[in-house]
């Protein structure tokens, strides 16, 4: 059991392809025979799917040491344009249709609200009593006829 909880610390960095082969291949002759590691390998890969890895970048030659120069230097930043890849289609096909679609949304919700608002109105009114007298007729017949169910029970009033 200790193996197992010794290989279980390595399994997060082993699902992510980040353990250099020293550390892999005694985790990997573990899972040939550790059913419970070998399914928590299974269960990180199966989360693993839903969360796509970015694509390698590609830092130019040199890079690091433009930017350390630059700010030491002094230098302000400069804020470049994103690549077309990374810019979204529907902003430059319309783009106006964000400001309408976010005009109709609030449209119709605003209508919405109007006829909730008169249809709660409406049926707040329906509970209303219809009547300018209130009784309580009925209450002395269903006393009676109470004493009378006690009285044939056996039971006093």
């Amino acid at each position: 059991m200790n193996d197992c909880q010794t290989y279980r610390a390595l399994v997060p960095g082993y699902a992510d392809g980040e353990l250099s082969e020293e550390q892999a291949a005694p985790l990997r002759q573990h899972l040939l025979s550790c059913n419970a590691c070998r399914n928590a390998v299974q269960d990180l890969d199966h989360v693993g799917r839903w969360f796509p890895r970015e694509p390698e970048l590609e830092v130019p030659e040199g890079f690091a040491a433009r930017v350390a120069a630059a700010a030491f230097a002094g230098a302000e930043p400069v804020a470049r344009p994103r690549p077309r890849a990374q810019q979204r289609p529907a902003a430059a096909a319309a783009p106006d249709a964000e400001p309408r679609l976010m005009g109709f949304v609030l449209t119709l919700t605003s209508v919405a609200a109007g006829v909730l608002l008169t249809l709660a109105l409406l049926m707040a009114r329906e509970d209303e009593p219809q009547g300018t007298q209130m009784s309580a007729e009925p209450l002395p017949a269903i006393l009676q006829e109470l004493d009378r169910l006690n009285g044939e029970r056996g039971e006093a009033p």
